[in-house]
C-alpha cells in the first residue's frame, strides 16, 4: 500500500482548486467561510495538518471521493500501455456480426466510440488505431469496464494488433 504524504496530499489539494480556477478567496467565499483561505493555503503548503473532519469537509466542497485526497494514485493506472486496434478486422465485425465473438454493449460501445475518433481524425483509410493510455482509460470509461477487461474485449474478438504491457 502507498502511504500518502504531506507534500502529496498538499499537491493533491491545490490541483484540485486551480483545476476549478479558484483563488484561496473563491474557496472561502463558496464554502461560505467553512474553509477559510489562509487555512486552506496552509494546507496546499503543508504548514498545517489537515484532520480527518476537515478533509472530509474539503472534499465534499470539491466534489470529490475522501480517498482521493487521503491515499497515493494507484501505480497501475498510469502505467505505460499503448494498444493497437485493428480497424479492418472491426470494420469486418460492423458488417459481419455473426463473427463478433462478444455481441456486447460494451462491444458495441468501443465500435461507436472507435467510429468517432476515425470520424475526427477523418482517417476513413486507416487500418489501426492507436491508442495511448490515456486513450485506453477514457475508452474503458466510456464502454463502462476496467481498461484490463477493455483489452480482454479486444482480444476475444481479434483486434488487438499490439499490446505493450
Amino acid at each position: 500500500m502507498n502511504t500518502p504524504t504531506t507534500h502529496s496530499i498538499s499537491a493533491r489539494l491545490r490541483t484540485l482548486r486551480l483545476e476549478r480556477s479558484l483563488s484561496l478567496r473563491e474557496v472561502q467565499l463558496r464554502s461560505k467561510g467553512q474553509i477559510p483561505a489562509v487555512v486552506l493555503g496552509s494546507y496546499e503548503r503543508g504548514d498545517r495538518t489537515l484532520s480527518v473532519s476537515k478533509a472530509i469537509q474539503i472534499a465534499a466542497f470539491y466534489e470529490v471521493p475522501l480517498n482521493y485526497l487521503l491515499s497515493e494514485p494507484d501505480p497501475t493506472i498510469g502505467a505505460s500501455r499503448a494498444i493497437v486496434i485493428d480497424l479492418r478486422r472491426l470494420r469486418f465485425l460492423v458488417t459481419d456480426k455473426s463473427q463478433m465473438l462478444d455481441d456486447s454493449d460494451q462491444l458495441r460501445a468501443l465500435i461507436t466510440f472507435v467510429s468517432g475518433i476515425v470520424r475526427k481524425r477523418n482517417d476513413w483509410h486507416g487500418e489501426v488505431l492507436s491508442l495511448r493510455n490515456d486513450d485506453l482509460n477514457l475508452v474503458a470509461i466510456t464502454v463502462g469496464a476496467p481498461p484490463d477487461a477493455l483489452v480482454g474485449l479486444l482480444e476475444r474478438n481479434e483486434l488487438l494488433i499490439q499490446l505493450d504491457r
